[in-house]
Parts: C-alpha cells; structure tokens; sequence
C-alpha cells in the first residue's frame, strides 16, 4: 500500500470495496471538547461507569505514576478518591457482581515491564455506602504483568467472570519477549485464578470480551505478537482460533496491539492497530470464510488505543484511534457511501491529546455517543462532545 497517504491534515483515502451499502452519507460528526482533568502525571486508561447510580456515567481515570485511583462525577466532573496508597496502577473493569446498583472495580496494579520487577496485583474495590467516599481495597491474586482486565460473560447467562491478561510470561525479556503468556479469569465470589491457557507468545497488548455469534455469549479477543485470536467457552471447555497473523513484519514487529469489533450494516468488523504500539490501523472484513486484511492509515506514531461506535447515526461504526506520541492527536475513521466506499479520516483532536486510552458513552443523555479520553504526554483527560 502507499505510504503517502496524507492528502490533508484533516482527511486521507484509502480503497475498501464495499458491496450493498449504497446509503445516503450522513453528514461527518461534529465535536466539541471539554476538559475533565489536568496536571495528571502518567494517564494511561478511561473507563465509563454509572458510580452513584444516578443514570449519569461518571469516568475513572488510570494515572499511573499517582497513588490514587480518581473518578470523576458527571457532570461537575468533581474528582473523588477511590483508593489511596498504590503504586503503578494500569487497568481498570467495572461489574455489577453484587447487583446494588454500583459496579465493583478491578484494579491491576503493581505493574512493571520486567517480569521480576512487577507484582502483578488485581484488587477488587468495593463500596462502603456513599461512593463518593474512598472505597475498601480486596487484594485478589498477583501475577506478575497484569496488564489488562475484563469482565465478560463467557456463557450467556449474565454472570460474568473476571480476564486478566498479563503483558509478557515467566522469563521473557526486552527486546524479543520470548515466552509464553497465560490468559486467566477469576469466578466472582471465590476470585481463585483459573487458567484459561498459555498459547500466547510474546507480548499481549490488547483484549476484548464481545458476544458475536448471536447467542450472547462473549468471546475473549487478545491482539498480541502472534496475531488477533478469539476464545469461546463452550461445553465447559475452551477453543482458540485464530482470526488472523496481523502485521507481517519480522518478530517483534508482527502482530497486533489493539483489537476492536465494530458492525456495518449487519457484518461484524474487527479493528486493530498493528503492530505493538504500531503506527497502522487496519481493518478486517470476512470475505469467503476469511478475514481479509486492509491497511486504512499508516501514519500514526505509537498508536494506543482504538474504539468503536456509530457517531453519525448511519447503522455503520466508526473507528477511533488515539496517536499517544508523534501529533498526539485522535483520530476517527469513517466509511463512506455507496458501492466503492472508502475509510476517511476525520482529526477529532489536533495535537491536544497523546491519547493513551479512550471510551465512548453517551455522557450527556442526548442519545448520541461521546468519547472521553485520558493523554499521557499531554496529562489531561478530555470529553468530545458529539454535536451532529
């Protein structure tokens, strides 16, 4: 693919046929953008969630080199403490388990990129009464690099388990990172550790839980060297399968960093930023049983994050990406219409934000999707406004 792809600092092309969406395009998604937070030391994750039930989502920010874990309210986005006294915090899930109406919260904390170095921690964090006041802390395992966490619902039955996804194995050292990663869950209640399995290879940088086989069920997607695999729980077993290899690139440069499912029309699409810490975002799409692989920008410097939604109302998801250095901008790409449609690009934020991690959620209660994200080299976190 070219690598001049630039044609503006505001948009860029490239081809992806399309078959059977010959919608009218609805205008680009306007946005308008609000500071939550300054002054953060090393911000790192986003996460959105409903904290004193009050139907309003309020935003928990992952600073890494603080030792407090902060949400902030909406919509006076008044800072509160969750919990004091921390060290190296890096992700962060939120669940229901108790169903009172205030999600818990896991915490991975402790994290450090040399294996010996790092304890791993995961915490639960659980609520005293008032969620405004700092919540009690639950040390539930250590495994050194824990590095992502996610709740998900593995059979279809609404009662999830914990996935915890550390970022390199027993032994694996910079700059390869050879050695095989475990991928384990928690079962609410006992939260003894459970061993998925230890197919992984070198670095894991990404995991999602998404239900997309039409029973609600939700796989768990991992994006690391070895590519873009989903697992499913099924028959009281697991099954991985590969979705694809990623970037063809010589080890450590191969794989996947991120991995997203977004739908257009009714096909699910997967969305990645390739390779670790890449400077490409890609898109697969099924064709013939397979996913096949195109490259819609090469031009981002240490891409961090990416997430999905429907910003324009037009039944078809948006791709946004958050470039942590080089700009340090947002990025949104959007599918246009009609027969050879193509990826665009849209600047949502024009070097006043190194996105490190993004969400989306309606933060306003005007029924069209927002996007909050957290900068580490700009140290402040942002709420974009969606205006269409």
């Amino acid at each position: 693919m070219p690598t001049n792809l630039i044609a503006t600092s505001l948009a860029f092309t490239a081809a992806l046929v399309l078959t059977g969406m010959a919608t009218a395009q609805p205008a680009a998604p306007a946005f308008t953008a609000h500071t939550i937070a300054t002054g953060l030391s090393a911000g790192y994750q986003v996460l959105v969630a409903d904290l004193n039930r009050d139907s309003k989502p309020d935003v928990i920010v992952v600073d890494s080199d603080s030792d407090r874990l902060l949400w902030y309210e909406n919509p006076s986005w008044t800072p509160h403490v969750l919990v004091a006294g921390i060290r190296d915090a890096i992700n962060v899930a939120a669940f229901d388990v108790d169903r009172d109406g205030i999600p818990e919260i896991a915490l991975a904390h402790g994290f450090a990129m040399e294996y010996a170095q790092s304890p791993g921690i995961v915490s639960i964090l659980t609520h005293a009464g008032d969620p405004r006041a700092p919540w009690s802390a639950r040390e539930i395992d250590r495994l050194p690099t824990s590095h992502r966490l996610r709740f998900a619902d593995i059979d279809g039955t609404g009662n999830t388990v914990l996935v915890n996804a550390p970022l390199i194995g027993p032994g694996a050292t910079a700059p390869e990172y050879r050695g095989r990663v475990p991928l384990v869950l928690y079962r609410p209640g006992a939260w003894t550790r459970e061993v998925i399995d230890d197919d992984e290879q070198g670095v894991v940088h990404g995991i999602l839980a998404a239900a997309w086989n039409g029973d609600g069920r939700e796989s768990i997607l991992t994006a690391g060297f070895l590519g873009i695999h989903a697992r499913r729980f099924e028959n009281a077993r697991w099954t991985r399968t590969t979705i694809a290899d990623g970037d063809p690139g010589p080890w450590p440069k191969s794989g996947a960093s991120e991995v997203v499912v977004g739908r257009v029309g009714d096909e699910d699409v997967i969305g990645t930023i390739e390779p670790w810490h890449g400077s490409k975002a890609v898109v697969y799409r099924r064709r013939d049983g397979a996913w096949t692989r195109t490259v819609v920008d090469e031009s981002i410097t240490d891409g961090h994050t990416m997430v999905t939604g429907d910003f324009d109302g037009d039944g078809r998801d948006e791709m946004l990406v958050g470039e942590r250095k080089g700009k340090r901008s947002v990025y949104l790409y959007r599918l246009t219409s009609g027969r050879d449609g193509q990826w665009t690009r849209q600047v949502l934020d024009e070097g006043g934000m190194g996105a490190a991690g993004c969400a989306v959620a309606d933060l306003n209660g005007d029924a069209r999707l927002d996007v909050v994200c957290v900068g580490t080299a700009t140290a402040n976190v942002k709420w974009y406004e969606n205006r269409r």
